[in-house]
């Protein structure tokens, strides 16, 4: 696979170009126009209240080319946060996250300061309402390390990450080139130690691993002609998580 450093700077976030437009669903009734004109695309973070810890620190990147990341990090416990890639829709003016886990949140409603979760049937939340605030229109930050679920394959020099939940899959590399400190590499895994796990894992060459992962995502050079894709770098395999995304 041929493979060169990721650009430093991380700004530019676009998904593969086949992935298909936002998908509108039912259409808004008269009296609901101006909630169904919401430009949804944007960067939304927020603290939403867990009932064992000070709070999950929530972040949301709605991208124009319909899909998302979340991530969650449980405040006082987790390290890296959890995080969720998918397809995003419109129904009936809620925001449907598609890809999610079962405990995760599916729909949110536009308020004034950016988005609401609302329960699995809809409502909100008992209490003080679960908001994420929106501070940016533009999606163009660079998306920070994540634990992702998702199942990889490497066949004939092409290597492949599909998200759990996801229709889509990314082009894949492991390691990152951050450059050198103190003349150690930053990340010490690279995409050597990817395939070797991989190989070792399955049964035959081109099969599905289902792996749980530390990664991030950031441009690099596109697999046909000139140009650049969206990667998923992962810079460490946490373990095996079944034959099939749970």
């Amino acid at each position: 696979m041929r493979y060169v450093p990721m650009l430093s700077s991380l700004l530019l976030l676009a998904a593969c170009s086949e992935t298909p437009k936002p998908d509108v669903g039912t259409t808004p009734a008269a009296d609901t126009v101006v909630a169904a004109a919401v430009d949804w695309p944007g960067y939304y973070t927020g603290t939403l209240p867990c009932a064992d810890c000070p709070g999950i620190a929530t972040t949301l990147w709605v991208r124009t080319d319909s899909t998302f990341v979340l991530q969650r990090k449980y405040m006082d416990r987790d390290s890296v946060p959890f995080g969720t890639i998918g397809s995003w829709k419109v129904m009936d003016n809620d925001l449907v996250l598609g890809g999610q886990r079962a405990e995760a949140p599916l729909r949110w409603k536009p308020v004034a300061k950016g988005l609401e979760q609302l329960t699995v049937d809809g409502g909100s939340f008992a209490g003080s309402p679960h908001v994420i605030e929106r501070l940016a229109d533009a999606v163009g930050d660079a998306i920070p390390r994540m634990r992702l679920t998702g199942t990889f394959t490497y066949m004939a020099d092409a290597q492949s990450f599909q998200p759990c939940g996801s229709t889509y899959n990314w082009p894949c590399v492991g390691g990152m080139d951050m450059g050198e400190e103190e003349g150690e590499p930053l990340v010490k895994f690279t995409n050597v130690d990817l395939q070797r796990a991989y190989l070792k894992a399955v049964k035959t060459g081109g099969d599905p691993w289902v792996v749980e992962v530390i990664c991030t995502l950031g441009m690099g050079p596109a697999a046909e002609g000139d140009g650049a894709d969206e990667y998923i770098y992962i810079e460490q395999v946490i373990g095996t998580a079944g034959e099939r995304c749970p």
